[in-house]
């Protein structure tokens, strides 16, 4: 691995932190600009919207009546091929919301982020995101009912 290919990796690793905080910041605005604007986001039973504004508009849509959410990333798996990577990336998610009806206030997930990115002139973006859910925990209503 050469010097450039390890700058790549960082900033990839950067790019998919970005994301989690953006989301758990619901910095919306930060959110966008991560995603290539044709960018495709297969978030199965969420949705697959294309576009960056699109996919702002389904992630926002989920989580602004939440109360609190943590997204925490692992380590991830980094395929470079010149100006683009495939990555995968597990994750969990935390969802809060206080108003669900019944005693359960959270949604909990895990999953893998199966991600391609591109090397753009703003810097390394997500072109395609598909979310692979591996197990839940909690209320699904903490969700569902949140917008």
């Amino acid at each position: 691995m050469n010097l450039a290919q390890i700058v790549d990796r960082i900033e990839i690793e950067e790019l998919l932190v970005r994301y989690a905080r953006a989301i758990d910041s619901k910095d919306f605005d930060t959110l966008e600009t991560l995603f290539t604007p044709d960018a495709i986001f297969d978030g199965g039973s969420l949705g697959c919207p294309t576009g960056a504004p699109q996919i702002r508009a389904m992630i926002e849509g989920t989580l602004t009546g939440l109360d609190s959410t943590q997204h925490l990333i692992g380590k991830s798996l980094i395929e470079l091929d010149g100006d683009q990577a495939e990555v995968k990336t597990y994750l969990i998610s935390q969802h809060i919301r206080e108003s669900t009806p019944g005693p359960v206030k959270h949604y909990a997930l895990g999953g893998e982020y199966a991600d391609r990115v591109v090397r753009t002139p703003e810097g390394w973006r997500i072109d395609y995101r598909r979310l692979d859910r591996l197990w839940k925990e909690g209320d699904r209503e903490v969700i569902s009912g949140a917008s």
